[in-house]
């Protein structure tokens, strides 16, 4: 019966991945239960109607969903605006909004902050798009509580109602990257930004008093848009790792394209020649001598951390590769067995 097996893959859908199978399984029994024994009143096979009419008497998808949750918290302001039935979901959606706007506007304004633009108004527009966010998602199920409650039944069981925001699809076991991860990363990546972004104007902080007579080849400051777009890109990846610790292939995916980048960099540094170059050419010291050792070493660090990309990204594909396939939708293993 594709009617009773898509509504079971909608109800599927809103629930904790750990309990799913158990839940369908219970409900899955009681439907063909009570259909058998509707068939048994009437001697005959049901229409699609009459299957339709014992559906709906279950409930839309997302509530009955609601009802295997412990959950009965609400949002009130006087009245109450969003019930214990859909309150679950409104909190993973904003927090998930609310994260997801954080981080491109984090982005937006490193980059900004890198190519040397004023960004002064930063707290501002911070706060006034996460509150566009907050009224946006609270008025989207504010209105959806409103149509549950005076529509119960203004509903069509031959239509999906699986939950297709990616804050409702999170699996409640499986593998997961620790939130410190991330985390740190954000935070050591902010950091290299500002240093980068300091170094343009005092070369003190790489060479130390060494400064006064070296200095970068023209070559680092052709590679500084690349250099910060891939901090940048390595924030996006943090940011969203953090938000959704459970999206493992987006993370390899990820990681694939950052050693991919460095590479790219690495190999333009290395055909770039020198990468120390002296900046005072007389006195008692040969200073061009001393770029030259300096460059030298930069030169086999750079091929060092080639190696070590090459290796890291052979480990990334290969964990990309060996992902775990999607699961059958409801109904589908008893179908093909």
């Amino acid at each position: 019966m594709q009617i009773v097996d898509r509504y079971l893959q909608s109800v599927k859908t809103c629930l904790p991945e750990a309990q799913a199978d158990d839940i369908i399984k219970e409900l899955s029994e009681n439907i063909s239960s009570q259909i058998e024994d509707k068939e048994g009143e009437f001697r005959r096979r049901l229409s699609d109607a009459e299957i339709e009419a014992i559906l709906k008497q279950h409930g839309h998808p997302l509530l009955v969903a609601s009802r295997y949750r412990q959950e009965q918290r609400n949002v009130s302001f006087g009245r109450q605006i969003i019930g214990p039935a859909l309150f679950p979901f409104y909190i993973r959606v904003l927090k998930f909004n609310l994260g997801l706007t954080s981080v491109v506007l984090i982005v937006i304004f490193a980059a900004l902050f890198a190519s040397g633009q004023p960004i002064g108004t930063f707290p501002q527009v911070f706060l006034y798009q996460l509150l566009i966010q907050f009224a946006i998602v609270t008025l989207i199920f504010w209105l959806a509580d409103q149509h549950f409650t005076k529509f119960p039944d203004r509903w069509d069981p031959r239509k999906p109602y699986g939950v297709r925001h990616p804050a409702l699809i999170v699996p409640e076991d499986g593998p997961r990257i620790p939130r410190a991860k991330p985390l740190s990363q954000l935070i050591a990546l902010a950091v290299a930004l500002l240093w980068l972004r300091a170094v343009q104007h005092s070369p003190f902080l790489i060479f130390g008093p060494a400064a006064a007579f070296l200095s970068l080849s023209p070559a680092w400051a052709r590679l500084y848009v690349p250099i910060v777009a891939m901090i940048l890109l390595g924030m996006i990846h943090a940011g969203v790792n953090l938000i959704r610790p459970d999206w493992m292939r987006f993370h390899w995916l990820m990681s694939v394209v950052t050693r991919v980048g460095e590479l790219v960099v690495c190999y333009f540094l290395i055909r770039a020649g020198s990468l120390v170059v002296s900046t005072n050419a007389s006195g008692p010291v040969d200073y061009h001598h001393v770029a030259q050792i300096v460059s030298q070493a930069v030169y086999y660090g750079i091929w060092i951390t080639a190696a070590i990309s090459i290796v890291q990204l052979a480990k990334d594909l290969r964990r990309l590769a060996s992902g775990a396939p999607r699961r059958a939708p409801v109904g589908q293993a008893e179908q093909e067995s």
